[in-house]
């Protein structure tokens, strides 16, 4: 055949072939395993002569690292074997630097993140008009919300009344800050219904949001006259109307009261339920109701006082003034205050 060959034991092989691969014995095969083991620890002698640049030496120092992790003996099986290992401790300090630098640039990513040491103290902006404020808000980067809105006199009208956080609070970019404005108008409430009314309880209904004249006739009386009419710089008004707190309104009285009289209850003693019974039940009104002590239970608690005093006289729709205790100790069953 052409191309092959014959050995002496009758084996075909090809002809480029130095010797019949079928007849190959144990010792060839060991000697040609050398050779190729000479020729590649030959071959790695050269290739580290020629390992010049970085990265080359960095692959041969991660080679040889993987060579003396591969040879390490455990004849040794004690708990604490691996402290006698160098490899070990090789590991516990890379491992440390890593994790040291890790939480170096942990430390930097949360400063500049948190924007750390970039707080500046928050400025009063009392009385700041809202231009003013947007004008501030703006170069200090800074937000702001309008929560709320008051009527007061404390800050001129449309301007800053209050601000959450307070002056003097460090804080940071970004930070919004929640305002409450002065209204630029004065808040307006109802004229209430005191027609018919007497000079004190019209007084009473009235004081809380305007200023009070009066404009009393000559036949005035403090008890049967009653309001008739109620004017604003020569303007009468009715109730219901819308006026501008602080409005001064000017009361008109006139004749209109029953020529009747009621004779006021005796109070003291009773509880304060009682006392209210008593006093719808006779026509009259519950004025003021003064507490003496801590009192816990208003319906429960005790009439120590009253003014007008029992006996007295009073028209229609009068008011009764009471004193009230919640235990009542020892009760005084004469009148104590002045007619």
């Amino acid at each position: 055949m052409d191309g092959m060959k014959k050995c002496n034991n009758g084996h075909f092989y090809r002809e480029d072939l130095d010797s019949c691969p079928f007849c190959v014995t144990s010792e060839d095969v060991e000697n040609i395993s050398s050779d190729s083991e000479n020729v590649s620890i030959s071959n790695e002698i050269s290739s580290l002569e020629d390992k010049n640049s970085f990265f080359q030496k960095v692959k041969y120092f991660f080679n040889d690292l993987k060579f003396k992790i591969s040879n390490i003996s455990f004849t040794d099986v004690s708990l604490f074997s691996f402290l006698k290992n160098k490899v070990f401790y090789f590991h516990f300090i890379l491992s440390s630097l890593v994790t040291l630098l890790l939480f170096y640039l942990l430390l930097i990513f949360l400063g500049f993140y948190t924007l750390n040491c970039q707080e500046y103290e928050l400025r009063n902006f009392q009385s700041f008009t809202l231009g003013e404020l947007e004008s501030e808000i703006e170069l200090n980067n800074l937000k702001y919300l309008i929560l709320d809105s008051v009527y007061t006199d404390s800050v001129p009208k449309g301007t800053v009344y209050t601000q959450e956080p307070q002056p003097g609070t460090f804080v940071k970019e970004g930070r919004e800050i929640y305002i409450t404005i002065n209204c630029n108008s004065s808040q307006k409430f109802s004229v209430p219904d005191v027609y018919n009314k007497s000079k004190r309880e019209a007084t009473n209904h009235l004081k809380s949001h305007f200023k009070l004249e009066y404009a009393k006739s000559d036949n005035y009386n403090s008890n049967s006259s009653v309001v008739t009419k109620l004017k604003v710089n020569n303007t009468e008004i009715f109730p219901n109307q819308q006026l501008i707190e602080g409005t001064t309104v000017t009361l008109y009285f006139g004749s209109g009261r029953s020529s009747s009289l009621i004779r006021v209850p005796l109070l003291i003693g009773s509880s304060t339920q009682f006392a209210l019974e008593v006093i719808e039940q006779s026509n009259l009104k519950l004025g003021m109701i003064i507490a003496e002590g801590e009192i816990l239970d208003t319906l429960n608690a005790i009439v120590v006082s009253q003014r007008p005093l029992s006996e007295s006289k009073l028209q229609h729709g009068d008011m009764i003034d009471i004193v009230i205790r919640q235990y009542a100790d020892t009760i005084n069953k004469i009148d104590s205050l002045v007619k």
